[in-house]
């Protein structure tokens, strides 16, 4: 009887053991993140202050049975509640979606169209290809859920209900790893007139040799249509050297500012896309000139550039560096308005793969406005055309390009 006592009373002192190394991590993990805004975060205001406070309180009243992943979730709308982007924790396969574009996915590419969910784009070798969905199928129903949505479409598995003229289609479809090509490309439109679609500006898509392969191209061409609506951002120094090409040499877009550090200043980014030395540029420089390039070729046609809400980040100074240029339009939808330069924090507390991103710099441009909140305002607004986007037709590459 009291060796099976003592049997009960140690196995209750390890799981309390356990519970309490959990809940020792999770608050460390808390309070690193805590420290870590507190440290780097571009601001130094009241608002930091008090949610400093906020993030101290929340993690000393953690349950003594917290696990690591559990706060996610605490810290998340904390971070939320200060209304800037890019402030935010990734989960692994948000980590690899990020960084490599890797996700879980179908393939299809779908947008509201006067309340219709009507495909504009299938990913090759996904299996939404397979399935052959082509882009002007609406889609009408997905098993599991009564709503459909993009982000159903394009990550649900299951039985899709679609619509293609008069016809209704029935497929099953089991989404899977996909990791779409992002790079920029060239889609003809006649003899004088192209797309020029830039998904990202992912560091590894901007090699000079590539971007130089690229401008070689657009020398049949005197009216350019440059897409960036799904370009969600990426590398600084590989959107000016995708944006040098249209600028013909230097030009002065902007700056970075990093308000609370007392540190030189310096006019221009050196050409150099990797991201550590950009890190390393912010810890030498409060004060960082973006400054495109003379070595990129030069094309002095007619550009269109095409924005939408999903714009975001180095996409939205990159469209908003078109604005009142000669020759050049934007055209669209306001942009997101998701414009400060973040650095990513490894949390291995939590485990392999988790950060955290903190806002460290804001982007100013020449006329020292923010972008952060604001966006890019297209010149013209565009609207999708429902019998066009059923025939597969892009309404807003259809206007540009007439």
């Amino acid at each position: 009887m009291r060796r099976l006592l003592f049997f009960i009373l140690f196995i209750l002192g390890l799981t309390l053991g356990s519970l309490l190394n959990q809940a020792g991590r999770a608050r460390d993990v808390y309070q690193s993140i805590c420290e870590l805004v507190e440290l780097h975060f571009y601001r130094d205001d009241t608002h930091l202050t008090e949610w400093v406070a906020e993030c101290r309180r929340r993690a000393a009243a953690l349950p003594m049975y917290a696990r690591p992943e559990s706060l996610l979730g605490s810290v998340q709308d904390l971070m939320n509640k200060m209304g800037v982007s890019h402030f935010q924790i990734y989960n692994p396969a948000e980590d690899r979606q990020l960084w490599k574009g890797e996700g879980i996915d179908t393939g299809i590419r779908s947008r509201y169209v006067e309340d219709h969910l009507i495909v504009y784009r299938v990913i090759p070798e996904s299996a939404g290809a397979r399935a052959g969905i082509k882009a002007g199928d609406e889609v009408l129903q997905i098993t599991g859920t009564d709503q459909v949505t993009p982000w159903g479409a394009q990550h649900r598995s299951g039985r899709f209900l679609l619509k293609r003229g008069e016809r209704t289609l029935e497929v099953t479809l089991a989404s899977g790893s996909l990791t779409p090509d992002y790079s920029p490309s060239i889609h003809p439109l006649g003899k004088t007139q192209a797309v020029l679609e830039i998904p990202s500006f992912r560091s590894d898509f901007f090699a000079v040799e590539a971007w130089t392969k690229i401008t070689a191209q657009l020398k049949p061409y005197s009216h350019l249509i440059v897409d960036v609506r799904e370009n969600s951002g990426g590398n600084f120094v590989a959107m000016l050297r995708a944006l040098s090409t249209f600028t013909c040499g230097e030009r002065r877009v902007g700056r970075l500012l990093q308000p609370r550090k007392k540190l030189p200043v310096k006019t221009a980014f050196d050409d150099n896309t990797e991201d550590r030395y950009q890190i390393e540029e912010l810890d030498r420089y409060r004060d960082l000139g973006l400054t495109t390039f003379t070595h990129y070729g030069c094309f002095k046609g007619k550009i269109t550039v095409l924005v939408s809400a999903e714009t975001s980040s180095v996409a939205e100074i990159f469209a908003g560096s078109f604005l009142g240029r000669p020759n050049a339009r934007v055209w669209g939808q306001p942009t997101a308005g998701d414009v400060v330069l973040a650095v990513w924090y490894d949390l291995p507390g939590i485990g392999p793969g988790y950060s955290v991103s903190i806002p460290e710099a804001v982007f100013l441009t020449p006329q020292g406005k923010e972008l952060e909140g604001q966006g890019v305002w297209p010149e013209r607004e565009l609207f999708y055309d429902l019998t066009l986007s059923l025939k597969g037709i892009d309404t807003w590459v259809d206007r540009a390009a007439r």
